[in-house]
């Protein structure tokens, strides 16, 4: 059974096309990604996906980077290859000086990514979140807080940690394929 179909720009409806256009001036891409475009025949539903990743990657106070982070850290602990190898491409782009290496290794305690420690905190906290969240503890979100992290911002990297796991539910299930133009960036 076909699990998605892929709505272009030219077949997609009004709707769906603000919804690609808009993806597109904000983010400098010169196409909508596969996971908008397999939704893109349901317009409420791509306008949905798309406010919502807007709303959590690119509004609010936490930079954009440990977003990206959050969200490759997510999806490499949920296995969503699609989302892992998306999110690690944005990471790449953003911070040049980081290798898929260093990357992949971001959560070893002995590792040497270069990354400030309350980044580490909350990419900690997002992999148990993502393992399971009910294991979550109070000591974990006071670390959070001790870090720096505000209340808004808690909210906020829970925010992102839920978009991630949507994502990561979505593209497993329609096994979406991993864009080439991802995994290059990402090869090692």
């Amino acid at each position: 059974m076909q699990r998605y179909t892929l709505t272009s720009h030219d077949e997609a409806t009004a709707t769906t096309r603000a919804v690609y256009d808009e993806f597109m001036r904000l983010s400098g891409a010169q196409e909508p990604p596969l996971w908008m475009t397999s939704l893109g025949d349901n317009p409420t539903l791509v306008k949905a996906y798309w406010e919502k990743t807007r709303g959590c990657l690119l509004e609010g106070s936490l930079p954009l980077l440990l977003k990206e982070m959050v969200m490759f850290v997510v999806s490499r602990e949920n296995e969503a290859e699609y989302d892992q190898h998306y999110h690690a491409h944005v990471v790449l782009q953003l911070d040049p000086s980081l290798s898929y290496e260093q990357l992949l290794s971001i959560l070893d305690p002995h590792g040497m990514v270069p990354i400030a420690v309350s980044h580490k905190v909350a990419l900690n906290f997002s992999a148990r979140m993502a393992h399971d969240a009910k294991a979550v503890t109070d000591d974990d979100f006071d670390l959070l807080s001790q870090v720096g992290f505000s209340p808004s911002e808690i909210k906020e990297l829970l925010g992102v940690i839920d978009l991630a796991m949507m994502f990561n539910c979505y593209t497993n299930a329609l096994r979406l394929p991993v864009d080439p133009l991802f995994k290059a960036s990402t090869a090692h």
